[in-house]
């Protein structure tokens, strides 16, 4: 008989969630999320990071 390792319920799992599916237009999260992404001007943080050599690579 095969001895499977027994199922413990009490384990930790991992849940993949997509946070774009989870933003909902008219909340405050997605106007947050609208602002960052759309309306500030970052660029002040940019010189901070050099890593156009060094970093990951977009995919």
């Amino acid at each position: 008989m095969p001895r499977f390792i027994p199922l413990n319920y009490q384990q930790n799992t991992m849940v993949v969630i997509n946070y774009q599916d989870q933003l909902q237009a008219g909340t405050f999260e997605y106007a947050v999320h609208h602002l960052i992404e759309d309306k500030l001007n970052l660029s002040v943080f940019y010189p901070k990071y050099q890593n156009d050599q060094t970093g990951r690579e977009l995919s």
